[in-house]
């Protein structure tokens, strides 16, 4: 499953599978243009690999 930015919600956090690095979402995107090409696009990577939302 793609996870852009615009996916994203305050307080969810992306887990890097292989390494454990965390990101954690501080501040929604506010507008429309997150999910077009004006934002990022596809998967946020680590280790080469997408990163998946933390259960």
């Amino acid at each position: 499953m793609k996870m852009n930015c615009g996916d994203l919600k305050m307080g969810q956090t992306l887990r890097c599978e292989a390494c454990g690095f965390e990101l954690q979402v501080v501040k929604e995107c506010g507008d429309a243009s997150c999910s077009t090409d004006a934002c990022c696009t596809g998967n946020v990577t680590c280790c080469g690999e997408p990163m998946k939302l933390k259960q």
